[in-house]
């Protein structure tokens, strides 16, 4: 769909409020000496198309953030439809990247707590951000990135709801043997645990394999991404439970080399706009699914629906406990990320 003809209004909206929430940022950061006067272009690689609302949209918001906060000496320029946007910044072939992690082939299993764990193991995005930048996930995401040679930041967030789009009715869990689903992150692993085939698409590719009937169905998240993918005209029936269900988290990947060759004033800068584009795009969300995400009649919902949540919560806790356990790094992750689910949300933790 046209992105300009996306959200219009209340868009505008959102970019305001989010320049003043990434001014307050700045302004708050430790004083340093003043940004360097001299210019500065950055490539920016997304995964997502021209076209394309949402995603591509919040990334362009936050661009313009990073050029007012720095006083245009600081800009990112989009380098759109990166199928690895991890593996362009390894290259040198962009410098930073906006999109999941998880989906480059190349990252650690326990980058998923960062980007939202499947079944009951997710937390709400504002306690995910509590976690990453007061409850010492931050810093254990540091580390796991510095194998890729990145420096990560939450910059974005799908919803506090996920939804899974099909192209067709299915009356019995067996009939989704070998079927083709695209999803993010371990919910790969719950798919084939559930005896899907998950596939790997670029966003622009997604709806019109679900309409074809290339795949069967496809969960990207909430309500402005499916909208902006074409999923919900591509895919007329809803599966009635998700994989992801707290949605999932956007990350603002800077090459860690340029990232430790900026000044304090720099670096506040990106982590500002960062931090009030994740706001932002949740604030989005919250505000526009009610319009675009409009409840489906019964008919148009799998009768499988109450035993596929309850199958999709048994396999991603073998899937969840696979991952904890892939490494000591990946077990740090998990028992921060635990504790912290413990203390900051036990009603989401599914053996309290």
């Amino acid at each position: 769909m046209d992105r300009r003809e996306f959200l219009k209004s209340t868009g505008a909206v959102a970019a305001a409020s989010a320049v003043g929430t990434a001014a307050t940022a700045a302004e708050s950061a430790p004083s340093a000496p003043a940004v360097s006067k001299q210019r500065r272009q950055l490539r920016l690689a997304l995964p997502w198309a021209e076209s394309a609302a949402g995603p591509a949209d919040w990334a362009r918001r936050l661009s313009r953030h990073v050029a007012s906060l720095s006083d245009e000496r600081l800009r990112l320029a989009p380098v759109l439809e990166v199928g690895e946007g991890l593996a362009a910044v390894r290259a040198g072939d962009a410098d930073l990247y906006f999109g999941d992690i998880t989906d480059d082939a190349g990252a650690h299993p326990a980058f998923a707590y960062f980007s939202g764990l499947p079944g009951d193991h997710g937390m709400a995005p504002q306690h995910l951000q509590a976690w990453v930048s007061v409850g010492g996930g931050q810093e254990l995401w540091d580390d796991l990135a510095a194998d890729l040679g990145i420096k990560p930041l939450l910059a974005a967030h799908t919803g506090t709801r996920s939804f899974l789009f099909a192209a067709e009715r299915i009356e019995t869990m067996g009939a989704l043997a070998g079927r083709r689903v695209r999803v993010h992150g371990l919910a790969r692993d719950v798919a084939r645990g559930l005896g899907f085939d998950p596939v790997e698409l670029p966003p622009w590719q997604i709806a019109t394999s679900v309409h074809n009937g290339d795949i069967l169905a496809a969960e990207c998240g909430g309500a402005i991404v499916s909208y902006a993918l074409g999923l919900p005209s591509a895919a007329p029936y809803g599966a009635g439970a998700s994989m992801n269900g707290n949605g999932r988290a956007l990350a603002l990947c800077v090459r860690r080399e340029l990232w430790d060759g900026m000044d304090a004033p720099q670096q506040a800068i990106l982590s500002a706009a960062a931090a009030a584009e994740f706001h932002a795009s949740l604030t989005e969300e919250e505000a526009h699914r009610p319009f675009l995400h409009a409840p489906r009649p019964q008919d148009r919902i799998w009768p499988i629906a109450d035993e596929l949540a309850h199958a999709i919560r048994r396999v991603a806790d073998a899937v969840v406990a696979h991952a904890a356990g892939a490494d000591a790094q990946a077990a740090r992750i998990s028992a921060s990320y635990a504790a912290f689910k413990r203390a900051a949300c036990p009603e989401q933790n599914p053996t309290s």
